[in-house]
């Protein structure tokens, strides 16, 4: 066969060429965007559902705590508002300031800008509110509040 032959053939191309290469790269990074963001989503979410159940369980602990001093808790010497200030132990009876103090400190610690109000009637009825800064699960969301009424 000769030269010229050869040339007139079409030339058959190999391999990718340079658009398709930063099509496949395009392609792949916004894939490896969209699982980021499903994981920072994910991770806030299961940050918010880790201290509400948090404060389900400081909840229950301080009902426990309001039976266990039953006769303290229908006088109202646990009853207290958001704002109040934090109580302090003495060691000394009503042993109400001592239960709150060391809940304070030990529980409700547990959740970012934890607050709590308790309201006990003198029908035996009682309220917990726990407040809780969520900021970082949900943008906009700057407190998050649970309840818990229960008869002691």
């Amino acid at each position: 066969m000769p030269v010229s032959a050869r040339r007139s053939q079409p030339v058959r191309a190999r391999g990718f060429s340079m658009v398709e290469t930063l099509v496949a790269l395009f392609v792949l990074a916004v894939g490896v965007l969209g699982v980021t963001a499903l994981q920072a989503t994910s991770l806030r979410g299961g940050s918010s559902s880790h201290q509400r159940s948090q404060a389900v369980l400081i909840a229950y602990d301080l009902m426990d705590r309001l039976r266990a001093n039953r006769s303290a808790a229908l006088n109202g010497d646990y009853n207290r508002a958001v704002d109040d200030d934090l109580p302090s132990g003495d060691g000394a009876p009503p042993l109400a300031d001592d239960d709150l103090a060391e809940w304070f400190n030990t529980r409700l610690g547990l959740l970012p800008g934890g607050a709590a109000a308790i309201n006990c009637g003198a029908d035996g009825t009682c309220t917990v509110s726990v407040v809780w800064d969520d900021s970082r699960a949900e943008a906009g969301a700057t407190a998050r509040q649970f309840d818990f009424t229960s008869e002691i």
